[in-house]
């Protein structure tokens, strides 16, 4: 039986603005999950103030999860972005990667070809950054409209799953974006993630399922860009990292990941290929989008 919650005030209601109500997904001892009915997005309820987000990201997150994803685990998640990028968008041009992290993405884009620039509110990270020579923007700059329309690409990669508003995010990110240029996403794939809750749990690993404030699906994701004025491009699945992104579970995030990208991978690739790229079922996936000229 689905619980049917109806409070609509700011930060409980679905950022698409649905009037619908939303309906409880699961809980942990700390988190509570919804789903919106209209455009499928889980996100916890209720969802985190901007105040928490960056209070936690400029405290917290490099002690965390920060250092772990500056090592060579992520490179197979970049490279695959950018891969993806070359299929629609060639250097010169001008990269804005928010939520850069220590810079691992910039790095293989500059060495591309491109000119690189980064937004992250991690301290730390961003120092790490900076003293890679990759340009870091203060975090609240592209919101006083000085970049607008300059950048050719702006990339977010498992950014939306950790703000305050995805959709005032994305809003952003077609903001700053030059005429022509391109929006690309990289999510977590709750079509995949919600069912490994049952699993998780049998090695007592369930809070691997509730890390993020925000699960997307391509629907709710598709529904978010187009509600900002993006036209979907491309959709594909997103290679899985290598190792494990935390250090709270070693072991069980190891298997995790060692499943993921050793099993399910190759079975999410033949499934994508073979119907087209119509099915994306790998634990993650990437959008590139297109300002389409209109916004709600």
């Amino acid at each position: 039986m689905t619980t049917e919650i109806t409070n609509q005030e700011p930060n409980l209601g679905c950022p698409c603005e649905t009037v619908e109500p939303v309906t409880e997904v699961f809980a942990t001892p700390t988190r509570r999950y919804v789903r919106c009915p209209t455009c499928d997005l889980v996100f916890q309820h209720p969802r985190p103030t901007r105040e928490l987000v960056e209070g936690y990201f400029r405290e917290a997150y490099d002690g965390d999860y920060g250092e772990v994803e500056a090592s060579d685990d992520r490179q197979p998640v970049y490279q695959s972005v950018v891969r993806h990028m070359a299929l629609y968008r060639s250097p010169p041009g001008s990269v804005l990667d928010i939520g850069c992290g220590d810079g691992g993405f910039l790095l293989i884009c500059r060495q591309a070809g491109w000119k690189c620039s980064g937004v992250e509110l991690s301290e730390q990270a961003a120092m790490r950054a900076a003293q890679k020579g990759i340009t870091v923007l203060p975090p609240h700059v592209l919101e006083r409209g000085e970049w607008a329309q300059h950048f050719d690409v702006v990339t977010l990669i498992n950014v939306l799953e950790t703000v305050a508003d995805p959709v005032s995010m994305l809003r952003l990110a077609t903001t700053v974006l030059a005429p022509g240029g391109l929006v690309i996403v990289r999510a977590t794939n709750g079509l995949f993630h919600l069912p490994m809750r049952t699993p998780a749990c049998w090695i007592g690993s369930r809070y691997d399922q509730a890390f993020h404030w925000y699960l997307y699906t391509t629907k709710s994701l598709k529904t978010l860009m187009e509600r900002v004025g993006l036209t979907i491009v491309s959709l594909r699945n997103s290679r899985p990292s290598r190792g494990p992104l935390s250090p709270v579970h070693p072991w069980f995030s190891q298997l995790k990941w060692t499943v993921s990208r050793t099993l399910l991978w190759p079975i999410a690739q033949t499934v994508y290929y073979a119907t087209n790229g119509r099915v994306v079922c790998a634990p993650s996936f990437e959008i590139i989008a297109q300002r389409s000229g209109h916004e709600r």
